[in-house]
């Protein structure tokens, strides 16, 4: 807004029961909005992150809502507290992992103690912070007998319902409880910890061989951490001894993938292991290899932790495998920030051929971002690009922490990196002073109901006005029971009075039914979207800005129910009228 001018009287509403109406029903809440004509920029997913409040033991699970649909989660209270329980149960969350089991949306979770929780939103209002929302789903340690494991990665296949599990008991050698692991739920009762329900894919202790370049390679399986599971059922797992992904499959039936042929070298691109195929372009040099020499003076260090898949993404269907190396500058300068994509183009069941995989995000060196990434978190793969949850984003409110945020990255030139102008969007950051990062995933739109709360969300076409600017509606606050929030105009007419003109309906009014066109009455290309119960005018300033304070009441009957709002411009040279309208804002209280 413009500079203010005196002390403006603050409006109180009062909207009778009689006249409000509830907002329709939100069961695809937050790609379905309560209106048709809301503006198109909505979100395919949404973002569940694990984090809290630095130096505390505020930990939860947050979710992102785009309240207002406009594309993004920067709005008031579009942060939700999804889980969360004073750092009890939801005390360590080392990874995420959204699954849609027979309609009913979960989220797991590896936490303290080994285990992996689940959660479910039993009464539908959007979040699991009530009591029996979340539940121990695997015991690793009971599951395989051991006094300690470490589960470190998730990854659910839809199509079998198993949830594959790393876990790394690494001490100078695998110990029982390494490798990777399956759990699966085929009894319904909501957990995997009833007979056959565990299954040993890869055992650490025990020994694989894939082929080499002359002949067959021992490979390590008792430290994996990053896993994928891609949409022919292969597992990927990152070995950190080895700095190599190897895919496993369980080809003849018998519940693991160590016999014969049933793993492979699927993506080197580290080359530190001696005998494997390196990835061809690695090893020419073409792409960047993350890794560094190793402090131990002998070999490379390379943490290539975060992997995923998106199905079918490809430009002629294939899978997008998504590889992010974890390694800090501090400790590995120039191997820290950078996504892989790959695309196996030749069918071969792996990504070491020439061409096959690209460095998609150059993070630290990609001077289109505002915050490049130096450090990354998590990241999870969705449309055909790739969010990252990382550490770099501006200072907090204090000053003393960077606020952690969330950017997509895509690709729009066809080039298969997002290195570009335009190819990188912010979607949010953790207010208000960062957070302690670990975990992310990304979930589609309409999963999880919409929160309850106060929303604002505007809607429908701006008129231009004379001088060739949009008339825009907007707010600072939120209708919240007992407070006030400001409903501001930007495309006035400097030194008019504009009226704001607020309604009951956007369906119909004294005029007629809603939306309603007013190019009949002399006011071409206008659009009247409320029911005009109330006018109030406002002073537009010389920076053509207006804004008229509105008081909710703190009434509990109001909850949930709207109003409507849209700015009449006064605009002699507009038309014959001699005004013209903003677009409209439908206000959901709370």
């Amino acid at each position: 807004m413009g500079g203010r001018r005196g002390p403006v009287p603050c409006l109180e509403v009062f909207l009778p029961n009689s006249f409000m109406r509830t907002i329709l029903t939100l069961g695809v809440a937050l790609g379905v909005p309560a209106l048709g004509s809301v503006a198109t920029a909505q979100q395919t997913h949404e973002y569940f992150l694990w984090g809290g409040t630095p130096a505390t033991t505020e930990w939860e699970i947050r979710r992102t809502a785009d309240l207002d649909f406009n594309g993004d989660y920067f709005g008031a209270e579009e942060g939700v507290r999804f889980a969360y329980d004073g750092a009890n149960d939801i005390d360590y969350l080392e990874s995420v992992q959204f699954a849609n089991i027979g309609g009913t949306a979960t989220i797991f979770a590896v936490a303290t103690g080994d285990v992996i929780l689940r959660f479910v939103d039993l009464n539908g209002n959007g979040v699991c912070t009530d009591p029996g929302e979340w539940d121990v789903f695997a015991d690793t340690r009971s599951a395989q007998g051991a006094s300690n494991t470490s589960p470190d990665k998730l990854a659910y296949n839809p199509n079998t319902g198993e949830l594959f599990v790393t876990d790394d008991i690494y001490s100078g050698g695998p110990t029982v409880g390494s490798g990777i692991f399956s759990y699966v739920d085929l009894n319904g009762d909501g957990d995997a910890m009833d007979a056959g329900e565990f299954n040993m894919l890869v055992d650490g202790a025990g020994s694989v061989s894939v082929a080499g370049t002359s002949g067959s390679v021992s490979i390590d399986v008792g430290d994996f951490e990053g896993i994928m599971v891609d949409s022919n059922g292969v597992v990927i797992g990152f070995a950190q001894q080895d700095r190599t992904l190897y895919a496993f499959q369980d080809m003849n039936g018998d519940g693991d993938a160590m016999d014969a042929g049933e793993a492979w070298n699927f993506c080197n691109l580290v080359g530190d292991k001696a005998g494997l195929e390196q990835n061809a372009d690695t090893l020419s040099g073409a792409l960047k290899n993350p890794s560094c020499p190793s402090s131990s003076g002998s070999g490379l260090y390379a943490s290539l932790e975060i992997l995923d898949v998106d199905w079918g993404a490809g430009p002629s269907g294939e899978d997008l495998y998504w590889i992010v190396s974890t390694a800090f500058n501090s400790s590995c300068a120039g191997a820290s920030g950078l996504v892989y994509q790959g695309i196996d183009l030749n069918g071969d069941g792996d990504l070491n051929d020439a061409g096959e995989v690209t460095l998609f995000l150059d993070g630290p060196n990609n001077t289109s971002m505002d915050y490049p990434p130096a450090d990354i978190y998590d990241g999870k793969a969705h449309d055909g690009g790739f969010a990252i949850f990382h550490n770099n984003g501006p200072l907090g409110g204090s000053g003393t922490y960077r606020q952690n945020q969330v950017d997509f990255v895509f690709d729009l030139n066809g080039d298969r990196t997002s290195n570009q102008v335009g190819e990188q969007e912010t979607k949010y950051r953790w207010l208000p002073d960062g957070c302690f990062a670990v975990a992310m995933e990304v979930v589609p739109v309409g999963e999880f109901t919409v929160p309850p709360s106060a929303r604002f969300i505007p809607f429908g076409d701006s008129d231009t006005n004379s001088s060739g600017v949009d008339a825009v509606i907007g707010n600072v606050g939120l209708p919240v029971l007992g407070q006030f929030m400001e409903v501001t105009l930007s495309g006035g007419i400097p030194g008019t009075n504009s009226i704001l003109a607020i309604g009951t309906s956007n369906t119909m009014s004294r005029f007629g039914p809603l939306p309603r066109n007013l190019a009949g009455i002399g006011i071409p290309g206008s659009t009247l979207y409320v029911s005009d119960d109330f006018r109030f005018p406002a002073t537009v300033d010389g920076a053509g800005n207006a804004l008229v304070p509105v008081v909710v009441p703190n009434d509990p009957n109001l909850q949930g129910r709207s109003f409507y709002l849209q700015w009449q411009v006064v605009d002699p040279a507009a038309n014959a009228r001699g005004f013209i309208l903003s677009n409209a804002a439908e206000a959901i209280v709370y």
